[in-house]
């Protein structure tokens, strides 16, 4: 594949039809929502990025809880992102947690990572003491899905981790090692070891939860092309995986979708 063709192959809002338009709507639905259901902010690690917004519903407790992660290639958006998508969320009982972690340059995937599992912790915590956890639920959207397995893994290596019930990946990254010779890498620095060592695609997949992937009929060829090939290779590990190919719909309003 020529340098021109993986550049287009990992940029989504080629492919995408209003992109801006998307995530400034969103933005302003997230905006809307924090002013009528004002959540707590969490904050946890030594860093202003590594904040979330929790919603909690109006019936008492214990509900399941959504913690879902922002993507922007680890280097855009914060945690206000996907504040939109608690309103659905809330609608059927459910807590929902915005999870934020810092970006590239000024902090590596690894950081993010073990940010993330703070705020998962922290969220998980918040949710018990306001009135019980009735079930886990990691999700993430693109960089954000490689965020939320990794997270997943290390918790369900860990003898204290927080046990995750399910996984909902979104549009997602599961191998790194195309990215390094794009314009993606330039924050992240990652050389080809590295980004192999941080692609869930090669990791123990059978130590993850069931999941449920997601991915738009307009993402990119290379983002179906992943989504396809990490549910073939998490069954193949004997894991559970069900994957949905969601129509009409491109890597950003995806999110508006499911």
């Amino acid at each position: 594949m020529t340098r021109d063709a993986l550049e287009r192959d990992y940029s989504p809002s080629r492919y995408a039809r209003d992109f801006a338009a998307t995530l400034a709507r969103q933005a302003a639905e997230g905006a809307a929502l924090v002013a009528a259901h004002r959540p707590a902010r969490l904050r946890y690690a030594d860093d202003p990025a590594a904040c979330t917004d929790l919603f909690l519903p109006p019936e008492p407790g214990p509900w399941p809880l959504m913690v879902f992660i922002h993507g922007g290639y680890w280097q855009e958006l914060d945690h206000t992102a996907t504040d939109f998508l608690a309103a659905r969320y809330l609608a059927r009982g459910m807590a929902f947690a915005s999870l934020g972690y810092g970006l590239a340059p000024r902090v590596s995937i690894e950081t993010m990572i073990a940010q993330c599992r703070q705020g998962l912790a922290a969220a998980v915590e918040a949710v018990a003491e306001q009135g019980g956890v009735a079930r886990r639920v990691l999700g993430g959207h693109s960089a954000g899905a490689q965020l939320a397995c990794r997270v997943a893994a290390a918790e369900a290596c860990s003898p204290d981790g927080v046990t995750i019930d399910a996984l909902l990946l979104v549009s997602g990254v599961y191998d790194l090692t195309p990215l390094v010779d794009t314009h993606v890498n330039a924050p992240l620095g990652l050389d080809v070891a590295r980004a192999h060592s941080l692609s869930p695609m090669f990791d123990d997949l059978a130590g993850l939860p069931p999941l449920e992937l997601l991915v738009a009929e307009h993402d990119t060829p290379a983002f179906r092309r992943q989504a396809f090939d990490f549910r073939a290779a998490v069954l193949a590990a004997g894991g559970a995986a069900r994957l949905r190919d969601l129509p009409d719909c491109d890597h950003f309003d995806i999110l508006d979708h499911f």
